[in-house]
């Protein structure tokens, strides 16, 4: 079926990331037992939390305060978290901008507030990221993050899509496998695979 419409994951998408970044600060701030890794990204119920709106930026960045091993301030926690954030190549932006004259183009990301303050001005000539798109789904402000089903339904319901005219892209496997489920037609980004490349060969 012809693909209409195309819901892009940010992180490992359309962002470069670099988690190392990350996890490393963190790890010396915390120490190992209060930071794990799940398919490569951060994993804690503080974080779950935070991308799903339950707890405010503020309400996360005391807990991690509190944590804190070397008495590290709230913008030094800002300076490591935003840290895994890299770069949106140009190439993307391109593709983006050809995309949207053609298709009805999303994203749909686990994010939080102060990711979304970051990576929102992260292109030249553009106020935000997201004007890039027809609209933005982020897990904080819908209440709920991939792999569960309902954050796909938030977009399909939210912009009146069918599953089945619409191209899912992701770079974690269990949030293609639901895709998949709901009927979706899906592209999985494996580390290395460039998503602008690929997207000109199967457009």
């Amino acid at each position: 079926m012809r693909i209409m419409n195309i819901i892009f994951d940010l992180g490992g998408v359309i962002v470069d990331l670099d988690m190392a970044r990350t996890f490393n600060a963190f790890n010396r701030f915390f120490g190992e037992a209060a930071v794990e890794l799940e398919n490569g990204y951060l994993k804690s119920r503080v974080l779950r939390q935070y991308e799903t709106g339950a707890i405010d930026s503020e309400s996360f960045l005391n807990q991690l305060v509190q944590l804190a091993k070397n008495g590290e301030s709230s913008s030094d926690i800002v300076a490591a978290w935003n840290a895994m954030l890299i770069r949106i190549p140009d190439k993307r932006v391109k593709m983006l901008e050809q995309l949207g004259k053609s298709h009805r183009i999303f994203i749909l990301s686990n994010t939080n507030e102060l990711h979304e303050q970051y990576f929102e001005k992260m292109v030249p000539g553009y106020d935000r990221l997201s004007d890039l798109f027809e609209k933005a789904y982020y897990s904080h402000r819908i209440g709920c993050r991939k792999p569960d089903p309902v954050a796909f339904t938030a977009v399909l319901e939210g912009s009146g899509l069918k599953a089945e005219e619409t191209l899912f892209v992701d770079d974690l496997a269990d949030n293609i496998a639901t895709a998949k489920k709901l009927n979706f037609q899906t592209l999985y980004i494996e580390q290395g695979m460039e998503v602008s490349d690929i997207l000109k060969l199967r457009l």
